[in-house]
């Protein structure tokens, strides 16, 4: 899954079966077995990587409920999720190009996902570790789950150098912290 995702972020839909297969280090058959079709390859590397970001939210939470300051988990966890970022939108755009479904969110920035889904838990986790934040006074009151969601689709990816994406974070960081 994690050469699938690889190889389509970098060359997006566009990339073999038959190269996936020789990148992963497995018989072309195999991967069939498992995924029948392009399609499917790419909506399940899509669907891991949404369940990765709904782990990592509920385990911010976690550790919040343990005693870590809220405003620090939160930047650790936007640090995290802005990592993948880059290739996620190429792999969710070329699940969309190969007629896949993938979530997001309306234009007045609901989300447009069942609220038990991987993606709505996620939603729910970040939505509890902001409002913490917020209380504790570390980032600023104004600051909603749909503003986080912007920025992180703001987030530059290849082929900009990994610097420059670590630079466009820390900035974003520092911008929601409160003064």
């Amino acid at each position: 899954m994690e050469v699938a995702r690889d190889l389509i972020g970098r060359d997006g839909p566009s990339v073999s079966m038959d190269e996936i297969a020789v990148a992963a280090g497995v018989a072309v058959g195999t991967l069939y077995r498992h995924h029948p079709t392009k399609a499917a390859l790419v909506e399940a590397v899509v669907r891991q990587s949404i369940d990765q970001i709904a782990i990592a939210t509920r385990a911010a939470n976690d550790r919040v409920a343990a005693g870590a300051s809220a405003g620090l988990v939160l930047g650790e966890l936007f640090r995290v999720v802005a990592r993948r970022h880059a290739d996620d939108e190429a792999v969710k755009a070329a699940a969309a190009s190969l007629g896949g479904s993938v979530p997001g969110f309306d234009r007045r920035g609901r989300p447009r996902f069942a609220a038990r889904s991987a993606e709505g838990q996620a939603w729910s986790a970040i939505q509890r570790l902001l409002t913490a934040a917020i209380a504790e006074g570390t980032v600023r009151r104004d600051l909603t789950a749909v503003d986080l969601f912007v920025l992180l689709a703001g987030t530059p990816g290849p082929p900009l150098p990994d610097a420059v994406r670590d630079r466009y974070i820390d900035v974003v960081l520092a911008g929601i912290t409160a003064r």
